[in-house]
């Protein structure tokens, strides 16, 4: 059995093509999709009988053909799609298959998040740097750096490769003074080795005084990279079950609360046993899956363990309300097979076959 999904290269309402969710939680025009391009999907059916979970999957193939078409309209998205496209929607207080031509207004089709598109601009790039070195720099002379003979210079101490290669790629853009190149270095306390951007001991004052300079109180896209960066390197997402930030230091932990409040998301943490900083900053409301997966969208972190944490472990569960259905015409529409036999696209779960 063939389990594929189609959406007409025409987006009411807006010039850009419908964007389908990558697993790398990008979106991207429905007809620039290639065969083997992961995806975030959703089960079919219930494995359990009772939810449908979130999945990764992978493109199987792309066609492109003539069909009649829909437009969809709901509040956050309006799509164009064939007439027996089938959305996921909730009706009768249970959740059904619909093709686009039985939706009526008023419907509720389930729904992931609204596919907006930020931009990777200097501003995020600096502030990816600065909020990595927050969360795993080592400078000496700041924040109360222990010397190890082993590694000198400045440098980013983080297991994951993605963010030694992001760091070091975004310096070489925004940040060239810093001088930073990729090196295997070895962690404190331990024989482990990794690659790491490192930089030679020349440059510590000019990283030192950029990290301890007032950091920018009102640029969305700055807060939005140190985020990403302070989340690739202290992150934590214990079995998917919630999204938080670790850091004891006073001056970062207020960092992240206030770029957390900048970009609109509510958060908490625990108090310390005298009253000291806590380890966590938790997203709240901890479990609730839209705002999680909007988070990580917004920010865009590049670890990819990071990122998918949370496909597997949510369940889907928001919905969005059909406003009004038109009839478009014959248009191109693509169909996109995956594995999984659903898809994502305009932050609508739907399924075609």
């Amino acid at each position: 059995m063939r389990f594929s999904m189609e959406v007409s290269e025409i987006l009411a309402a807006t010039p850009q093509q419908a964007r389908v969710l990558l697993a790398d939680m990008t979106w991207e025009p429905v007809n620039t999709l290639e065969v083997g391009q992961r995806v975030v999907t959703f089960d079919e059916q219930p494995d359990d009988h009772r939810y449908r979970m979130y999945r990764v999957g992978e493109i199987t193939d792309v066609e492109a053909h003539q069909a009649e078409t829909v437009q969809i309209a709901t509040p956050e998205a309006t799509v164009c799609v064939p007439t027996d496209h089938s959305f996921l929607a909730k009706k009768w207080n249970k959740s059904v298959y619909l093709d686009a031509e039985q939706l009526g207004v008023d419907d509720d089709i389930y729904w992931f998040v609204a596919p907006t598109e930020y931009e990777e601009n200097d501003a995020y790039r600096e502030g990816y740097i600065t909020g990595a070195f927050c969360g795993d720099g080592s400078v000496p002379g700041w924040k109360d750096r222990i010397e190890d003979p082993r590694n000198r210079g400045s440098y980013v101490s983080s297991i994951d490769e993605e963010v030694a290669r992001t760091v070091v790629k975004y310096a070489e853009e925004v940040a060239p003074e810093f001088e930073l190149s990729l090196k295997r270095r070895q962690y404190t306390d331990s024989s482990e080795t990794a690659m790491m951007p490192v930089s030679p001991g020349a440059c510590d004052d000019i990283i030192r005084d950029r990290l301890t300079a007032e950091p920018p109180k009102h640029d969305e896209d700055y807060a939005r990279g140190w985020l990403a960066g302070m989340l690739d390197t202290d992150g934590t997402y214990p079995e998917g079950k919630e999204l938080g930030y670790c850091q004891y230091e006073g001056s970062i932990f207020t960092q992240v609360c206030d770029y957390l409040d900048l970009l609109g998301y509510d958060w908490s943490h625990d108090e310390g046993e005298t009253g000291e900083y806590s380890d966590k900053i938790r997203l709240t409301p901890g479990r609730e899956t839209g705002r999680v997966f909007e988070h990580l969208l917004e920010i865009r972190p590049k670890v990819s363990r990071k990122r998918l944490a949370f496909v597997g472990n949510r369940r889907i569960g928001g919905q969005t309300t059909v406003n009004s259905i038109e009839a478009k015409g014959t248009n191109t529409v693509h169909r996109v097979s995956t594995t999984e036999g659903t898809l994502i696209t305009e932050g609508m779960l739907s399924r075609s076959q």
